[in-house]
């Protein structure tokens, strides 16, 4: 069974394919571990799992998910008990989609053509205006990775309890009893890492921008998130493909750099960390076990 995983404050969220549990570390040291069921809006239309388009779905799923995990595991690391509408998170939602399309998709068009402006023309041809305004919107992402665990201890936590995710999960998948002993000899790095996932975005993206052409700026920024759809669901495509073919050298180069990119976003956790992503992980195990056993008792009633 796979499962996937993200760090939250001061926690890890694990979610299967029919649950999603958090487990956070209260002030006083304390687990606080919540789970729901969770049943994706894939299992619902055929259409919904068409390759590429399941991909962009999964991913709007997992950021909602993720914004609203992250907004109760804050509350639970604070010690605050305070519960968020469902009109707070999507309120938060929609700020970050805004700040990351203004950082990630706007703020590279315009860095390249007000560099052009600057040296006394414009850079006309499409693919060497897409290569220019991928590398700075790779620059511009590593600069922000770097630069938010530079003067950010919480967010050096939060790297921490990333890799204690990962460790989490690879002890799981190499049929190993989640216990910190076990994780402890492994490394951060993961294959399908959300890391590896948005570098594979940013290249791909060169590609598929060049194809848009040149033109005013506007039309330039709006083109792009119209097909940043796609380009996500090409990436989650890639990931998922890649994932299943470890054994070959040539995904093994593939993914060499997204893999490396994640010693930027996680860090060496400690055993309790580790715990608490177990703990989280455990928690979505015995559910889905539960709902297996529930199930095949109710199927043997049926004559």
């Amino acid at each position: 069974m796979k499962v996937g995983g993200q760090a939250i404050m001061e926690g890890v969220l694990m979610r299967s394919p029919n649950f999603w549990a958090m487990a956070v570390k209260t002030p006083e040291g304390e687990l606080d571990v919540r789970a729901e069921p969770f049943r994706s809006v894939t299992k619902r239309s055929a259409l919904l799992r068409l390759p590429i388009v399941r991909g962009f779905v999964s991913l709007a799923e997992t950021l909602v998910l993720g914004m609203k995990a992250l907004t109760i595991s804050t509350n639970v690391a604070l010690g605050e008990d305070e519960d968020f509408s469902k009109k707070e998170i999507a309120v938060t939602f929609l700020f970050a989609m805004v700040l990351a399309v203004g950082l990630f998709l706007a703020a590279p068009v315009l860095a390249v053509k007000g560099v052009g402006l600057l040296l006394g023309g414009q850079v006309e041809n499409a693919l060497l205006f897409s290569l220019i305004e991928g590398a700075v919107r790779i620059a511009i992402f590593i600069g922000y990775i770097v630069a938010i665990s530079a003067f950010s201890r919480d967010i050096k936590r939060f790297f921490a309890y990333h890799g204690a995710e990962h460790k989490a999960i690879k002890v799981y998948e190499a049929g190993e009893e989640l216990v910190p002993e076990n994780a402890r000899r492994l490394d951060t790095m993961h294959v399908r890492c959300g890391t590896s996932f948005i570098l594979y975005v940013l290249v791909l993206s060169i590609l598929v921008f060049s194809l848009l052409g040149v033109e005013g700026w506007v039309y330039m920024v709006v083109s792009r998130i119209v097909v940043i759809p796609l380009v996500a669901g090409i990436g989650f495509e890639f990931i998922m493909w890649s994932a299943r073919n470890q054994g070959s050298a040539l995904v093994r180069a593939l993914t060499w750099p997204g893999l490396q990119l994640q010693r930027l976003t996680t860090r060496e956790p400690d055993d309790g960390m580790v715990e608490v992503a177990m703990a989280s992980l455990k928690k979505v195990l015995s559910l889905e076990e539960e709902a297996k056993i529930k199930n095949d008792a109710s199927a043997k009633l049926v004559i």
